[in-house]
């Protein structure tokens, strides 16, 4: 009976185990006892749409090979839900042979296609959606959704949209892509302005000056007044920092009584919201400055040698009248703004922590990042009891005693403090802060790590090849402030960021590199105009960061009565990720040339006058490479070949246009080489530093072409901050900071010297060596304001063009808005010049025998000739002889001549609006003429002393 009832359970087991196994896949969960301990033959994944199979091998411990245990299975489940990627996980199992394949089973969460902000009309969506932690393409979880309305919500805080309200919502999932489009519906509300800004606490601060460093405003006629929560809690800073820098070095925000309150304005109507701001202020005692001292920390360590002394200087076994700091004291006490002579000023806590972060600098430029700067604070009364405790030191007990009271007599400006005691009897009582330096120079710091976080688009490697340092390099502050420089001008990121993180050891760090990208790729349209090149309409497009790599691509159109143009570039900022630049591009340019004007009547002194022209067209392409060196430098080489011809001459033009026009094309060789400076903080709004370039062009010659000359183009630029609308600290407020009042010197000229082909024989009055659309011109918004390039005091050279133009510029740009709107004030003075092998047939008569005709014409119509150099045909005076406006001798290139007498000048103001697609430049420009006269240098013409209205599209030099 026994046997029988044991058998039918032997037999039900059996069928049981056989069932088990028959199966092919079976949860692991309710049959981990039959597979627990087995080896992992295979992994498979099931029901995975948006994540690779990779993906979520890499989420896992298991791997064929291994025996499966349950610790390795409940860690795996743990870590795929933890992922956040899934929302049911099964992980199956099947024998296979002795082993046991793994079947992973997963339902996804679906993947954010788009984000859309419905009713974002005052926030930027962009900013929203660079901030939220729910990205597209990204899986959607509750938490992610949470944060992200938070976010949103503490972004229009931050506005001042303290009514606003966010709702998530999402449309039906694309079954096939598991991807779903989410929507952020905003109701932002409405501002709340500022009522009542009540400050309590201030005793000896008025609350007025206060009110003044503050962003918080109340409304009013001016001020908006605006609420915002994160002006708020940054005033709390400011309000603390500004007493500070008063004196009053206790001075905190008390907690209790600091708050703000949303009211209604008229609680009977209840029609508008307001809000009241309360800061509390605990103002404490204001202290006066009472001197420095400064010394570095020669603790001793056991071997003997200073403990915190640099080890460079000061290897082991360095005698002690031989240790050398890094610094002496000396110089750095020279970096204090704080001076001697300061003693019994308000101690200033803003200057304080300027002259204790000078000397870090100062150390960081050297590599020692870690060198310390231990302030050490004394505060001495200014009574008549305080004093005289200094002053008797000799009643002190022992020599020791004496010894320190002396010392600190010293150190501690007693004798000046007592001369302030006598005369200043409104400080007596009030408390002085000596502080005592101590420096600490510590070890040499390496930058172990460089870390970049926040470029999606842009490759680690573009931004690693502009940094002047790398891994295993000492620190140099001065070398990462470039860096961060030379990253943002790249022109990729609205931010950079640097931060400094500990290493691994008390010499290392890592430097955190955060980046916010900005879109790189143009579309613009625009036109442009100037007084030669005359009104244009463009197009341009172009990708400043192709694919993340740094390459440059753009076209451009441009079209307009005068000039047409068409060019595609490609530039490779680091090819082969070398320091050396490579650019292709081609272009096709048709221009109107005006050549003057002839008069087509017989009297020449009020005959019709009419203007003469051509077109030049011209088609080529240009290969150039360049090189950057030694941080700032960059030398660069260009090849230009292109074709030109001349067609459509007016009936009036000269027989040299004509011969030009017969010859058809004609073919242009041309090579730049040239080195250039750069140091400017900031490439797209320049407020200090240089900007050299200088460039030779060789054009025919060697190179072969109708054109044979040589071109010395130097450019110089330098740009200086005079101050900041703080005006010196006068005004505390931070944002002003921004508007910096900048000065723009510039210098640019060219210097065209003529040269003959090495190849042939060329008629140079046929074709001449310096063709008409390589001659130079002076006047208009292009280069000198408020003249004319074919301006009625210039010389008569002058308005046919010049081989060679100097200008000089300077330009005083007060900020509206930094970012786009300037008053300028200019001064612009420029000149031209020819070379004496310029002037051939009956011109180079001319030029050879200019004095001798007219001394003749003075001497045979005395009469005429006075009255033709002094007066115009009204009657009027006339500022210069035009005989000697003309006078060949005063405009051939030479430095005699380069003198202030053959410049001619203007002054203006207007103002500069930097529109991105369409730059404007509004000027009212005045001639002004250079008298010679001492003490007025300058005067103005005494028959055209007006000004001269100057408008300029697209033009980004003044």
């Amino acid at each position: 009976m026994n046997a029988r009832k044991n058998l039918k359970l032997f037999s039900l087991f059996f069928l049981s185990l056989l069932f088990l196994f028959s199966a092919e896949w079976v949860s692991l969960w309710s049959n981990r006892s039959v597979y627990i301990d087995k080896v992992i033959t295979k992994i498979e994944f099931k029901g995975n749409i948006n994540t690779s199979s990779d993906d979520i091998l890499d989420l896992m411990d298991m791997r064929p090979g291994v025996q499966l245990s349950q610790g390795l299975l409940n860690a795996d489940m743990r870590a795929l839900f933890v992922s956040g990627f899934f929302y049911h996980i099964d992980i199956q199992g099947e024998a296979d042979g002795d082993g046991v394949k793994i079947l992973v089973i997963v339902k996804e969460r679906p993947r954010v296609k788009d984000i859309d902000f419905i009713g974002a009309d005052e926030v930027f969506p962009s900013d929203l959606r660079d901030k939220i932690p729910l990205k597209e393409n990204e899986v959607i979880t509750p938490k992610k959704v949470t944060l992200s309305k938070e976010v949103i919500l503490k972004k229009y805080r931050d506005e001042g949209f303290f009514l606003a309200y966010v709702r998530f919502e999402t449309e039906p999932v694309n079954p096939e892509t598991n991807t779903v489009k989410v929507k952020f519906i905003i109701d932002e509300g409405e501002e709340i302005p500022v009522s009542k800004i009540n400050i309590f606490g201030n005793n000896e601060i008025d609350t007025y000056d206060i009110q003044g460093i503050m962003d918080l405003k109340e409304s009013g006629i001016i001020e908006s007044g605006v609420f915002k929560e994160s002006a708020f809690e940054s005033d709390k800073q400011k309000i603390a920092a500004y007493l500070k820098s008063r004196g009053y070095v206790d001075a905190e925000i008390s907690n209790e009584g600091t708050n703000w309150e949303i009211r209604w304005e008229n609680p009977k109507k209840k029609d508008k919201r307001v809000v009241i701001v309360n800061f509390k202020i605990i103002e404490g005692e204001q202290y006066f400055y009472n001197g420095y001292t400064t010394n570095h920390d020669l603790t001793i360590a056991p071997n003997g040698m200073p403990q915190f002394l640099n080890k460079e200087n000061n290897p082991i076994g360095t005698p002690k009248e031989e240790w050398a700091p890094v610094y002496p004291v000396k110089f750095l006490e020279d970096q204090y703004e704080f001076a001697p002579v300061d003693v019994g000023e308000v101690f200033d806590e803003t200057k304080f922590q300027k002259d204790r972060a000078s000397i870090n600098e100062a150390y960081s430029a050297k590599g020692y990042l870690f060198a310390q700067v231990i302030p050490r604070r004394k505060v001495v009364e200014l009574s008549d009891a305080s004093i005289s405790r200094y002053e008797n030191c000799d009643k002190r007990g022992g020599a020791d005693a004496v010894a320190d009271c002396n010392e600190e007599y010293n150190r501690l400006n007693i004798a000046r403090l007592r001369k302030i005691y006598e005369e200043e009897p409104k400080l007596r009582g009030k408390k002085f802060i000596h502080v005592d330096f101590t420096i600490r120079e510590n070890n040499l710091a390496f930058i172990e790590n460089i870390i970049i976080k926040g470029n999606k688009k842009t490759q680690d490697r573009v931004i690693r090849r502009e940094l002047l340092f790398k891994p295993g390099d000492l620190f140099n502050s001065s070398l990462v402030n470039r860096s961060r420089e030379r990253i943002f001008n790249l022109g990729y990121f609205k931010e950079v960021n640097f931060n400094m993180r500990p290493g691994s050891d008390e010499t290392k760090m890592n430097l955190i590199i955060e980046l916010v990208e900005q879109p790189t790729g143009t579309v613009s349209m625009g036109g442009g105009y100037g007084t030669i090149t005359g009104f244009s309409i463009f197009t341009q497009l172009g990708e400043n960061n192709l694919n993340g790599t740094g390459q440059q691509i753009t076209g451009r159109v441009e079209f307009g009565p005068i000039r047409r143009y068409l060019q595609i570039s490609w530039t490779e900022p680091w090819f082969l990720d070398k320091p050396w630049s490579l650019t292709l591009s081609a272009f096709y340019s048709s221009r109107t040339l005006f050549v003057g004007a002839t008069s087509i009547t017989e009297n020449n002194n009020q005959g019709i006058k009419e203007v003469a022209s051509y077109e030049r067209s011209g088609v080529g392409v240009s290969a150039g490479i360049g090189h950057r060196f030694l941080i700032n430098w960059t030398h660069f080489h260009r090849y230009s070949p292109s074709f030109f011809a001349s067609t459509r001459p007016t009936s009036l033009v000269s027989d040299q246009v004509l011969a030009e026009v017969d010859r058809g094309w004609q073919f242009r060789s041309q090579l730049t080489n040239g080195i250039a400076y750069d140091s400017r903080d900031n490439i797209f709004n320049s407020t200090q530093g240089f900007n050299l370039i200088f460039s030779v062009d060789n054009v025919g010659q060697f190179l072969g072409g109708e054109s044979h000359f040589d071109q010395f183009s130097p450019i110089l630029e330098y740009y200086h901050t005079w101050f900041d609308y703080t005006f010196f600290g006068l005004i505390r407020k931070n944002a002003l900071r921004r508007w910096r009042v900048v000065q723009q010197f510039r210098t640019s000229s060219v210097f065209t010297f003529e040269r003959t082909p090495k190849y042939r024989n060329q008629d140079k009055e046929r074709i001449p060596y310096i063709q008409v659309q390589d001659r130079l011109f002076l006047g208009g918004y292009e280069s000198l304001r408020g003249w004319f390039f074919d301006d009625k005091y210039y010389p008569d050279e002058w308005k046919d063009g010049a081989a060679s133009r100097v200008l000089f510029t300077s330009e005083l740009r007060f900020p509206i808005e930094p970012s786009l709107l300037w008053f300028v004030i200019f001064f612009d003075a420029g000149s031209m010049y020819e070379q004496i092998n310029r002037a051939v047939g009956e011109r180079k008569e001319f030029f050879k025998n200019y004095d001798s005709l007219v001394a003749s014409q003075r001497y045979s119509e005395p009469i005429e000739t006075y009255l033709f150099e002094n007066y115009n045909s009204f009657g009027k005076k006339i500022p210069d002889s035009p005989l000697v406006v003309n006078d060949p001798g005063n405009l051939v290139l030479s430095s005699k001549n380069l003198s202030m007498s053959n410049f001619r000048f203007s002054w203006g103001f207007g103002l500069r609006i930097q529109i991105p697609v369409l730059p404007l430049r509004l000027y009212f420009a005045q001639r002004i003429r250079y008298t010679g006269v001492e003490d007025r240098p300058f005067g103005l013409y005494p028959d055209n002393n007006s000004f001269q209205f100057v408008f300029g599209i697209g033009d980004m030099r003044f």
